[in-house]
């Protein structure tokens, strides 16, 4: 099966899973050029010319006392643009510059200091939040979790593809951990890692892959996260020998994103190699192949008790168009779901 590279697509669905579209700020208009230089008083002097080596100003803007002004970040929109700008400069083979952004991104991360009452975390949006804390919960734990307002996981994150780039794999699956830190709960970290330990300098290291993309499964709340985490299963069964549950993940992930060209080209590699069981296996064949695995065919339930819980927070008849829409996308994902199809029956009917 061919290895691709699967990076830049999940960079992409960091953007495709959030509810906030990136906005950039319109430039500002250039004043008219003269052809006549102003005079200049000659009680006042010229400014100094800055300084060619001077550092551009962090991104994330500090008070006077070292401290985030919170109230001026909104932590998505600042997440997306400057994920975009990093992209487009990763694109352009610019590292340098893609890797500035990306520290801007981390700047100050070492203030933040977790204690065992109260984590800091920085997570890409409120479903992640309130997941993170239905999980804890299970676990028996209930810290004071604050988000941070700043793409600190984003940011290494990226750092942690650049590092894989730039052919430094140790470096990356330590940065890639630095952002599982900072956001215990976001699949496409989980599926990056999971890339990288196939490709360690010291060898694949299966095992520890095929963990990582289980719990990318598990996590993924979308289409894109949840297809490539059975893409990465997929080829971990092949270099398994167990085609079957290979074949069962990419008919899946297929059904995930239908048009989706790789996975096409992934199972050509099956249906050449292995062609009876090819034409064997339908979708319900696959589901019950990954159920005997105990491998996830659907989202796990857990988002759909999130944004249950979401909507729940909307009171207000006012507010009954955003529980609706929480309501509805919980419905997407669980389309058989009696408690949500009640909910939404009460609320329409309002």
């Amino acid at each position: 099966m061919t290895n691709k590279c699967l990076s830049l697509c999940l960079i992409a669905a960091l953007f495709v899973s959030s509810s906030l579209t990136a906005q950039t700020a319109s430039p500002a208009k250039k004043p008219a050029a003269t052809t006549k230089k102003a005079a200049q008083p000659a009680s006042t002097k010229a400014a100094p010319a800055k300084s060619a080596s001077a550092q551009p100003a962090p991104a994330i803007q500090r008070t006077a006392s070292g401290t985030v002004d919170t109230a001026k970040i909104d932590p998505i929109k600042l997440a997306n643009q400057m994920m975009m700008v990093f992209m487009e400069r990763m694109k352009a083979g610019n590292y340098s510059e893609a890797r500035e952004i990306a520290n801007q991104m981390i700047f100050g991360h070492d203030s933040f200091k977790s204690t065992e009452s109260k984590q800091y975390k920085s997570f890409h949006s409120m479903m992640e939040k309130e997941l993170y804390l239905l999980l804890e919960g299970r676990q028996g734990r209930k810290p004071e979790v604050e988000w941070v307002e700043q793409p600190i996981s984003d940011g290494f994150y990226l750092i942690s593809i650049l590092d894989f780039q730039e052919g430094k794999p140790e470096e990356a699956l330590a940065n890639m951990q630095r952002a599982v830190f900072w956001n215990p709960v976001r699949s496409a970290f989980y599926s990056e890692r999971g890339f990288m330990l196939l490709r360690n300098s010291a060898g694949p290291n299966i095992l520890m892959a095929q963990v990582a993309y289980i719990k990318a499964l598990e996590l993924a709340d979308n289409a894109e996260d949840f297809a490539a985490a059975l893409r990465g299963l997929s080829f971990i069964f092949v270099e398994r020998r167990m085609p079957d549950v290979a074949l069962a993940c990419l008919l899946v992930a297929r059904n995930f994103l239908p048009q989706d060209s790789e996975i096409e080209e992934e199972m050509f590699f099956i249906r050449r190699n292995f062609p009876a069981l090819y034409d064997s296996m339908d979708l319900a064949g696959a589901r019950r192949t990954l159920s005997s695995n105990r491998i996830l065919a659907d989202y796990a339930p857990e988002h759909v008790q999130v944004l249950i819980r979401l909507a729940d927070i909307f009171k207000s008849p006012k507010d009954a168009p955003h529980a609706l829409n929480l309501l509805r996308r919980a419905l997407e994902m669980s389309p058989t779901n009696k408690e949500v199809v009640r909910r939404l029956q009460v609320l329409e009917k309002k």
